[in-house]
This record gives C-alpha cells, structure tokens and sequence, in this order.
C-alpha cells in the first residue's frame, strides 16, 4: 500500500516515487503545500474508495501516517 501512496503523492508533487519514504512529510518536501495537500486527498480517497473524516484529514502529515491510517480503515493493498 505505501508504494501506492506514494506514487499518488510523487505524480502530484511531481517528484520521482523512490525518492519518498514512510517520513516523507510537508516538512520534508518543498512542493507539499495546502494546496497540494488538498489534491493529495482527494486522490487518496478516489484511488482507496475512502472519505476521510476531517480529524483524518487533520492527521494526514506524512506517508507513513497516511498508510497507518488507511489500514486502519481496513483498506487494504
């Protein structure tokens, strides 16, 4: 699930997938601003057939946390 994640992040911030790993976060990518936070989301819950709530959306600061919380909602890979 996180090379999914990623490649859903890396097609929107426009930076290779490998270089992305379960800390990537908007502290560590320049291009992951609220705008793009946004798109991120909204890809995230297409592509996983989610809607996250606003406290998950809150929550959603870093790779690692977006798999954690997607498994958490029984998604699967």
């Amino acid at each position: 699930m996180q090379s999914r994640v990623c490649s859903i992040i890396a097609r929107i911030l426009k930076v290779p997938a490998a270089s992305l790993d379960a800390t990537s976060s908007p502290d560590t990518l320049k291009n992951w601003d609220s705008l793009h936070f946004l798109q991120i989301v909204l890809a995230l819950e297409e592509e996983f057939g989610v809607q996250f709530s606003v406290d998950e959306i809150g929550a959603l600061q870093s790779v690692g946390i977006i798999v954690e919380i997607l498994r958490e909602r029984g998604v699967s890979a």
